[in-house]
């Protein structure tokens, strides 16, 4: 009898935090749309020189704002602020970090702040699966598994991808193996995606909480894996991985000179979201909008130049955010910046071969990040979900482990670890 009641403790978890998951999610897609509509009117009303720059600085600095006066426990990506939960330091987390960070987080995003919504997603899905885990009164290893579980969701929520979110609790938080927690991890991932789906409504929010369907249109006819490619794929993962070395190590820098500044996180986040704005508006109109992660922006780059400047603006804005502890993820730009690394090569190799393989966008976003966070079934799953093209997947395999062999050639320790130790030593010191 014992055992028949905790298995429904567990069953009646899973669903809890798929609902609840859901529901967050959906609004916090609501909110990211409203505020992205503003922005995108705001652009086509007034030069974009003008509107793009005001918006970010209006954006960041209520996010800042809300984060300041509120919750400062909802800053960052969010990801990091879970892996020390589960370590087992004494961080907030609960429905106000879920509430503020949602809040926070839409802001920056919608006003054009390049953070990704997966990281806020995780931290939201880790809260509340933490007030569902308290409100059933189960154990405290129970509540962390839950925690972790409702992080994954959030991230399945973001993506659409089930089983990207399933790799990221396996590979990222819990880092084990075990049937019933597979079992529990695999289920809430499922739950809370099907909750997500079943509450978008059509023609509101944004694509990616829409549609099931591929989320970037990708143009490719490829049925069969080509042995010309292979040299291509395992160049782009040389230098992805190099690069994300190199990416991480300037991120961290800029971080401390952040501190040193010892700005608020209002003025510091406005600050960041003018200066973001005046870069974006160098860049063509077709990146204004968020909603659809910035792939099909890429597609249309015709010329190493756009490339690399798109690049530029995409990677410098990016590692900025995350220096300034803006609330939002890592993971989905850390995709956009390897992507357009691969649409850069994609161009050179046209220039310089009159040849390219048509899967390098997607291989690089995914060795980029793979190489960020060495989780390549993550990165792999993520990418593929994203396309739902079968014909990326030996491509994008090839790209990701070439990538994270690299990086570990430089640095054995990932962007969360150097972010969590950081963070470690801030609480402890």
């Amino acid at each position: 009898m014992g055992k028949a009641f905790h298995l429904l403790r567990i069953f009646l978890l899973v669903n809890a935090i798929g609902i609840g998951v859901g529901v967050g999610i959906w609004i916090y897609g609501q909110e990211i749309a409203a505020v992205n509509g503003l922005r995108l009117q705001l652009a086509a009303a007034l030069p974009r020189w003008l509107a793009l720059p005001l918006v970010g600085l209006l954006g960041g600095g209520l996010a800042g704002a809300l984060i300041t006066a509120l919750e400062p426990a909802a800053k960052g990506s969010g990801i990091v602020q879970v892996l020390l939960y589960l370590r087992g330091f004494p961080l907030p987390m609960g429905w106000r970090v879920a509430v503020v960070k949602l809040l926070a987080s839409g802001l920056a995003i919608g006003s054009g702040i390049p953070v990704g919504p997966e990281g806020p997603s995780i931290q939201i899905g880790a809260s509340l699966a933490k007030e569902s885990a308290d409100a059933l009164q189960t154990r405290g290893s129970t509540r962390r598994v839950a925690v972790a579980i409702g992080s994954g969701a959030g991230l399945a929520a973001i993506f659409h991808a089930p089983l990207g979110g399933l790799a990221y609790i396996l590979e990222e938080l819990l880092k084990r193996a075990d049937i019933r927690i597979n079992a529990a991890a695999t289920f809430a991932t499922f739950a809370t995606v099907a909750w997500t789906r079943l509450l978008a409504v059509p023609g509101s929010g944004p694509f990616w909480l829409r549609e099931l369907g591929p989320v970037i249109q990708y143009p490719s006819r490829l049925d069969e894996f080509r042995l010309l490619d292979l040299p291509f794929l395992l160049a782009l993962g040389v230098l992805a991985g190099f690069l994300a070395m190199l990416y991480q190590r300037w991120i961290l820098s800029m971080r401390q000179r952040f501190f040193r500044l010892r700005l608020p996180s209002w003025q510091l986040l406005a600050l960041l979201g003018l200066l973001i704005g005046l870069g974006w508006s160098l860049l063509p109109a077709s990146f204004d909008n968020v909603d659809k992660l910035g792939f099909d922006a890429l597609l249309g780059l015709t010329t190493p130049f756009k490339s690399l400047l798109v690049l530029l603006v995409q990677a410098v804005g990016t590692a900025a955010a995350v220096a300034a502890e803006a609330p939002g993820g890592i993971l989905a730009p850390a995709l956009v910046v390897g992507a357009c690394l691969g649409t850069l090569v994609q161009q050179l190799c046209l220039v310089l071969f009159d040849y390219a393989p048509t899967t390098l966008v997607f291989a690089g976003g995914a060795a980029f990040l793979a190489a960020l966070t060495r989780t390549p079934l993550t990165a792999i799953l993520l990418s593929f979900e994203l396309s739902k093209d079968y014909s990326l997947l030996l491509p994008i395999g090839f790209a990701v482990l070439t990538a994270i062999a690299v990086a570990d050639l430089f640095e054995r320790e990932t962007i969360f670890d150097l972010l969590r130790r950081e963070a470690e030593h801030n609480i402890v010191g």
